[in-house]
């Protein structure tokens, strides 16, 4: 199925939609971005103005993606190159024959869909009539209304009981149903640990020197798609915060990366 043919799907399933069914409404306003206190990439502390825009309440589940891979036939990055990287007999490797499905087995439907692309999860938001969030928008959304704080929950140190972080690798991955633990302030569940989620940009570095004061949607081009919120496997709280960026190839499929989609 082709690109045109997602976004005609994404523009009829919005078209028929009355409520913004399992999403939150975030408000426009300005928020500061960025932190001080971590690299350099996190670098200047700096205010951005967004419009209004809606959220995915949790990460896409493998039950959502599984409903998308049967309307449409899709075919995911690993699917097509034949495997991806996984944890095997103690080691992480390429692992031939590795692919989201390998991980929704029964009991884990409402776990974060992982080993998807940021490809795939752009093939996903056309279809579903959404988009991917700009780094900008995961970031105010993450921050739940709570100025300045360092989690999504406040400034209390990450302890196991408000997201799922610090576990050991499985063949398996030990990610968690999603609405296992608290929301934030804005009723997101899941923003930080289970699994890092997609945003749309390009990764810039030294994006924040010159971003836009408003609505920015990243570098022009890059080498990397930004990833957002660590994951199961994150042993530093500091990569829960919420000003934390990542990034990895567009192509890259690994464990403990899924994502949430967004809406203007």
């Amino acid at each position: 199925m082709t690109t045109v043919s997602f976004q005609q799907k994404g523009a009829e399933r919005k078209s028929l939609m009355t409520k913004h069914s399992g999403m939150v409404f975030i408000p426009a306003g300005a928020f500061e971005m960025g932190s001080e206190n971590g690299g350099d990439f996190e670098r200047p502390v700096h205010e951005v103005y967004l419009d209004d825009f809606w959220m995915d309440e949790t990460p896409v589940t493998n039950q959502q993606f599984l409903e998308f891979i049967q309307e449409t036939g899709y075919e995911t990055e690993a699917e097509r190159v034949g495997g991806a990287w996984g944890y095997r007999d103690g080691q992480y490797s390429l692992v031939a024959g590795l692919y989201w499905r390998n991980y929704a087995i029964g009991g884990r439907e409402e776990h974060p869909v992982v080993l998807v692309s940021w490809n795939d999860a752009h093939a996903f938001a056309q279809w579903a009539g959404k988009r991917l969030p700009t780094e900008a928008e995961w970031e105010k959304a993450a921050r739940g209304k709570l100025a300045g704080k360092l989690y999504p929950w406040g400034d209390q140190e990450p302890n196991g009981t408000q997201s799922n972080f610090a576990k050991p690798p499985l063949d398996i991955p030990p990610t968690t149903a999603v609405r296992q633990f608290p929301p934030n302030e804005y009723g997101l569940f899941d923003m930080v640990g289970n699994a890092w989620q997609w945003c749309s940009d390009w990764y810039g570095e030294s994006y924040y020197r010159n971003s836009p004061p408003q609505n920015p949607k990243g570098a022009k081009t890059g080498l990397y798609r930004v990833r957002r919120g660590g994951a199961w496997n994150v042993i530093q709280s500091f990569r829960l915060r919420c000003a934390n960026r990542g990034a990895m190839k567009a192509e890259s499929a690994v464990p403990n990366v899924g994502f949430r989609c967004a809406r203007s």
